[in-house]
């Protein structure tokens, strides 16, 4: 539990990051946001037994960390929390696919490759997501979405189901505590009382909620999610942009490790 907890709260330290002074992150969020989807997009649409091609696009989350000052640690501790998942979604693929792919003189199985290729992509998409959170923030991503005419339901959704985790892992923290308070020397909680805790934590988050709630009313709120938005679009962020795009773009029809490797080989 509290190194779940401690997951959870890492995540809102990573969302402080965007407040730090940097080229990147003073730019304008639909650029980001625009970018970063579009970064997710190219990677997903590689063939499955596509590794090497990958490779270029490992610049990107790097670029970002550096300019803005990241620390590789924190998004690198987050992004292995999900690592798992990963794993286990595609673990199973070498043993249905069972081909024989040749690079050369050497002979891979495809479903190695094909395992490969899923967890190279799918950690740079969700080492995107975290820097988008990194250098933008979720107010200006909730924001952006709203510019994107994103139904205000759905970004309501998103900003508050963001907020009500941290109202959850807080009340689950004073829960733990009060419980090795009174079983002081135990480690963990034991099993049997898992369900009665959980009901309480229920409970208690569902009026810490509520009081939320009321508080968000007294202050004017009235269902919809309304915005000020003072940024504009600046020539370093169309420059910003166009760029990546076509570093992207050129990656994706241009296996460049490949060409790389053919051009040094004819030296």
């Amino acid at each position: 539990m509290a190194d779940i907890i401690g997951s959870i709260v890492e995540v809102k330290h990573i969302d402080e990051l965007s407040k730090k002074k940097n080229p990147i992150n003073n730019m304008h969020p639909l650029i980001k946001l625009i970018l970063t989807l579009a970064y997710i997009c190219i990677l997903a649409s590689f063939s499955r037994y596509e590794v090497v091609g990958l490779l270029p696009f490992i610049l990107y989350p790097v670029i970002v960390m550096v300019v803005c000052d990241i620390p590789s640690g924190k998004i690198l501790k987050r992004v292995l929390v999900i690592e798992p998942f990963i794993v286990f979604a595609g673990i199973l693929n070498p043993v249905f696919d069972r081909s024989v792919v040749e690079i050369g003189e050497l002979s891979f199985s495809a479903g190695w490759l094909t395992f490969l290729s899923l967890l190279i992509r799918s950690t740079l998409m969700v080492t995107a997501g975290f820097l988008l959170i990194a250098t933008t923030g979720i107010d200006d991503i909730a924001r952006t979405l709203s510019m994107l005419r994103v139904p205000s339901v759905f970004v309501l959704l998103f900003l508050l189901t963001y907020r009500y985790i941290f109202v959850l892992m807080d009340e689950a923290g004073r829960l733990v505590k009060a419980y090795h308070m009174r079983a002081p020397g135990q480690s963990g909680v034991k099993i049997k009382v898992w369900g009665s805790m959980v009901g309480q934590l229920l409970l208690r988050t569902f009026n810490r909620a509520q009081a939320i709630y009321q508080s968000m009313i007294f202050k004017g709120y009235n269902g919809r999610y309304s915005f000020y938005y003072s940024k504009s679009l600046k020539l370093w962020d169309i420059v910003y942009f166009t760029a990546w795009i076509i570093y992207m773009s050129a990656a994706r029809v241009f296996n460049i490790p490949l060409l790389i490797s053919n051009f040094v080989s004819r030296l």
